[in-house]
């Protein structure tokens, strides 16, 4: 039996991205709950970091989003069936539309080239990291006086986590599966971490600087979570604030399902900047 090729991260992109506005299009009129409005947002800052990871690290040819977006993509898609309630089971409609991306998803998540997928990313993990490699260097080279001030301790926290995973390249470059596994992880979480304080443009004023800040401190508060680090504040407050950005993303056009796949990287980071 012939197996499909394995998705894209563009790919994956495009239907995370017709997830949220399916999901959203469902509760249009609505006031949905707090946790409804933070499941909105979180998956919005998922499409963000995604976009910025994209660019950072190489698109469609980035190892690391062929491992990581998988699965982060499919978890925030799926708590969208907070927002959703009822309407999730809908046999029409956005709400079915949603759950055909959720579907899509998930299908990607489990492909059977999943083990390819870390191979990859391992396969970057024999040694410390060097030349081009993100990690190779501190996450951020911004000066501390740019950066928001409740991002400070978590920087340090994410610096600490980088060398801990460099030293753990050094040190046990031969690791069983289990091992294999969570290592790539930290390693590629941190990548997205990297990828998101590469795009911070910590100058000017107003509601862009302030949506800019929000948006990184609580992209970053999500993958502190994911590392099991202390996160800035509480994940439900921090994505709920970015639930009007995630309505804003989502009033915007976007491409045809059939040509988005091969620009998603660019122009979706374009449009979740605001450029």
């Amino acid at each position: 039996m012939r197996t499909l090729a394995a998705p894209s991260p563009a790919q994956l992109m495009v239907h995370a991205d017709l997830a949220l506005r399916s999901a959203l299009a469902a509760v249009a009129g609505t006031e949905p709950s707090r946790l409804g409005r933070a499941a909105a947002g979180a998956a919005y800052l998922d499409l963000w970091a995604g976009d910025r990871l994209l660019r950072a690290d190489g698109g469609n040819h980035s190892a690391v989003a062929r491992f990581l977006l998988p699965r982060l993509l499919m978890e925030s898609v799926d708590t969208l069936s907070v927002l959703l309630g009822e309407r999730a089971q809908r046999n029409t409609g956005p709400g079915a539309a949603y759950r055909e991306h959720a579907r899509w998803l998930h299908r990607a998540m489990w492909h059977p080239d999943h083990r390819a997928r870390l191979d990859a990313v391992t396969a970057r993990l024999g040694g410390p990291p060097t030349g081009e490699d993100r990690l190779a260097r501190s996450l951020t080279s911004v000066r501390p006086a740019a950066l928001p001030l409740d991002l400070h301790a978590l920087l340090d926290a994410l610096e600490r986590e980088r060398r801990a995973v460099v030293g753990a390249c050094v040190l046990a470059p031969e690791r069983d599966s289990a091992g294999n596994w969570a290592l790539a992880d930290r390693y590629a979480l941190l990548t997205a971490a990297a990828a998101c304080l590469d795009g911070w443009r910590g100058a000017g004023r107003g509601r862009r600087i302030t949506t800019d800040r929000d948006r990184l401190v609580a992209a970053l508060s999500r993958i502190a979570i994911r590392l099991g680090l202390e996160p800035v504040g509480p994940d439900t407050e921090l994505s709920g604030a970015l639930f009007g950005e995630a309505v804003a993303h989502c009033r915007r056009p976007t491409a045809p399902a059939r040509t988005a796949p091969a620009r998603t990287a660019p122009v979706g980071a374009r449009r979740l900047v605001g450029a």
